[in-house]
């Protein structure tokens, strides 16, 4: 659900406009507003941002479908494109939002619908109705969202990991296992490279000099900054952890394999001298002393008993079972 709202200060007012007809240059510079787009609106947003200022060639790499990560932080605009992680299936995908701030004017953009949005927009019409704020409280509150939108799911896959560990430990080593592994391995893949992105974003932004903002707002960007490098940190141990359950999931099933071909060995082991044995009494020669003997063939059943016991007694007393 696309939307624009004019922000007004004086009496904490909030007026909806059709986005499609939104144009920021109509609007009393003492309010602020709010535009949301869907990212297929091109043309809008071509209107839109050339009418903040914004280069034909940088609107073009902003609204670029193939681009991850995009950023520009200048004194009086800002533009963020990153891919942001979210649920699908069982697995992890990332879709685009951009956020294009000036004093102002705040415009998000994005493929579908997207609860960070929904949820900044819930809590901050409520916010703005109480206490009134602005633009970079709305940009905050992004970042906001999108930071606590990666703790759910690096516990989905902490949870997921410990599952795992148990299956396979307690013997099921089906191949669905290692599927779900190297799934959880690209979960995690596409995690890291959704934050990465992010983390130098920030990093410009509490570092460079910017008009739009402020000490104090500097302040609570070097919070999040912070919260995201301890996110690295976390989706770090993640990564080794996978590596970790990958590689002990892989160990024992070495270890059973090496025992299944332990076994066949001793079996083939065992089955060489009695295999001797009948071949010598199979021979085709006319005088072997034993082939005349009553007894002869319970003789030959009871040696070839005593060897393969007595081969299974050495390799019991040996430690080799």
């Amino acid at each position: 659900m696309n939307f624009a709202f004019l922000f007004h200060m004086h009496d904490k007012s909030i007026e909806s406009i059709p986005p499609e007809s939104f144009n920021p240059g109509n609007y009393d510079p003492a309010n602020f507003a709010w535009a949301d787009f869907d990212i297929s609106q091109t043309a809008e947003l071509k209107t839109l941002f050339a009418q903040l200022g914004l280069p034909e060639e940088e609107t073009s790499k902003i609204l670029d479908p193939k681009s991850v990560f995009y950023f520009q932080h200048k004194q009086n605009v800002f533009v963020d494109h990153f891919s942001v992680c979210r649920k699908q299936g069982k697995g992890l995908t990332s879709s685009p939002l951009i956020i294009v701030m000036t004093a102002h004017l705040i415009v998000t953009v994005h493929d579908g619908p997207s609860h960070y949005v929904e949820n900044v927009l819930k809590v901050y019409r409520d916010s703005f109705q109480s206490v009134g704020k602005s633009p970079g409280f709305i940009f905050f509150l992004i970042w906001d969202a999108m930071i606590d939108g990666f703790l759910p799911l690096v516990f989905n896959i902490d949870e997921k990991l410990e599952q795992l560990e148990n299956r396979y430990l307690h013997g099921n080593n089906s191949k669905n296992i290692l599927d779900e592994i190297i799934g959880t391995k690209k979960m995690v893949r596409t995690l890291k490279h959704s934050l990465a992105p992010m983390q130098r974003s920030m990093r410009h932004l509490v570092s460079a000099k910017l008009e739009l903002i402020s000490d104090e707002a500097r302040k609570y960007l070097m919070g999040h900054f912070e919260h995201l490098d301890r996110l690295a940190g976390t989706i770090d141990s993640l990564q080794d952890r996978v590596h970790s359950t990958l590689a002990g999931y892989n160990s024992l099933l070495s270890q059973q394999i090496n025992n299944s071909m332990k076994i066949l060995a001793i079996i083939a082991t065992i089955m060489m001298p009695l295999s001797l044995l009948a071949a010598i009494y199979g021979t085709n020669f006319k005088y072997i002393p034993e082939i005349t003997w009553k007894y002869g063939y319970f003789a030959f059943w009871g040696v070839l008993l005593f060897v393969g016991f007595g081969m299974l007694f050495l390799f019991k007393r040996k430690k080799w079972l």
